[in-house]
């Protein structure tokens, strides 16, 4: 996962002895993008609302019904609900890429937020199912878990000071943008590869 921000942050890349995970510079980079304050109010990609931002919040909203739905045993609509977030995935991403003023920093945020909201809730559903082993559920919660963190830990020192809450939430002035490299594409790709093959099992 690569994040992009308008001031350089080179330390504290974090990495764990641990060999199933591992924070690497060829893998969590940051890259300075120095603007002046009138490109910054002025830049297409600071914005909020646009249709990717509106699917990937229905994603998001989609979460605690998948999870109802495989913890009731109703296996068919949470399959149902879990095709229709893959589907709004894809789309909000073509928008986003393809359309003018529809790629923005909060949804290069959001959306790979979404994607561990779908994957670590489901995670925990499946195992309190019996459905998949505790270690593999420990070793995909810890990793999502710990690039959570480290995300808020980013924001948090691109916040000008005095720090506030009303800051930090403010997205609007942020100029931080999250790009998944290939590792992280292929990982997301193999755990959401094992949910699906996993909810229709019982």
């Amino acid at each position: 996962m690569r994040i992009l921000t308008n001031l350089a942050f080179s330390k504290h890349i974090l990495t764990l002895k641990r060999p199933w995970f591992r924070f690497k510079k060829n893998s969590l980079k940051i890259s300075s993008n120095l603007n002046s304050s009138n490109q910054k109010q002025s830049d297409p990609e600071n914005i909020i609302y646009t249709v990717p931002n509106a699917l990937t919040l229905s994603r998001i909203a989609c979460v605690p019904f998948i999870n109802y739905f495989m913890f009731t045993d109703q296996h068919e609509l949470a399959c149902s609900l879990f095709l229709i977030a893959g589907i709004t995935d894809f789309v909000d991403g073509y928008i986003a890429r393809n359309f003018k003023n529809q790629k923005s920093y909060l949804g290069s945020i959001i959306d790979p937020l979404a994607d561990k909201l779908l994957i670590g809730s489901l995670t925990i559903t499946l195992v309190a199912n019996s459905m998949i082993p505790l270690p593999l559920a420990i070793l995909i919660l810890g990793r999502d878990f710990s690039l959570i963190l480290y995300s808020v830990y980013v924001r948090y020192k691109l916040i000008e000071k005095p720090i506030s809450l009303k800051k930090f939430l403010n997205l609007k002035q942020s100029r931080v943008k999250v790009e998944a490299d290939f590792i992280s594409k292929v990982n997301t790709f193999f755990q959401i590869s094992l949910i699906a093959a996993t909810m229709p099992s019982q």
